[in-house]
């Protein structure tokens, strides 16, 4: 046991530029905050650190996900908030007036966005911008991988019907 969990930990450092970034964007996508999305990070990979000490897991991106997922909800609890104020983060936005097309069409995805309930939005932004498997995805909510799914081809269609 204690060999897997050493190897859990390495395998965390290892990825840890990669997991960094995606675990930052996927909450500063819910927290729509630069500064609160650091610190959320931050206590993520404390606490996987800390529970990968004790515990062994089998899918570490698929935990970490399912653990920023409840320092998001955490978050909201303690300050008594609506959860979520989605915004999209471009990573590689240069600015250039060839983007501006792609900059408005995203601005219009994410209006739409806005209008889907909070597990669809998560469902999408897990899929499409973290480009997650289903079985991540799966273990980070925990659902059945159907379920998901279901979840994603249901989010999109309501997505569509927004747009057009």
């Amino acid at each position: 046991m204690k060999n897997k969990q050493n190897k859990n930990l390495e395998n965390l450092a290892d990825n840890y530029g990669a997991l960094v970034d995606s675990i930052f964007r996927f909450i500063y996508f819910r927290t729509n905050s630069k500064a609160i999305a650091e610190d959320l990070t931050q206590d993520c990979f404390l606490s996987v650190i800390k529970y990968l000490k004790e515990n062994d897991v089998d899918n570490i991106k698929a935990f970490l996900f399912k653990t920023a997922r409840n320092k998001v909800i955490d978050y909201y609890r303690q300050k008594s908030r609506i959860i979520y104020s989605d915004d999209l983060v471009m990573a590689n936005d240069k600015g250039s007036s060839d983007d501006f097309s792609i900059r408005y069409d995203v601005r219009i995805i994410k209006e739409k966005l806005d209008l889907l309930e909070s597990g669809d939005r998560e469902v999408l932004a897990m899929r499409y911008i973290e480009e997650m498997e289903i079985k991540e995805i799966a273990e980070a909510i925990e659902k059945s991988e159907t379920a998901v799914r279901v979840k994603i081809f249901r989010a999109l269609r309501k997505l569509r019907k927004l747009i057009k």
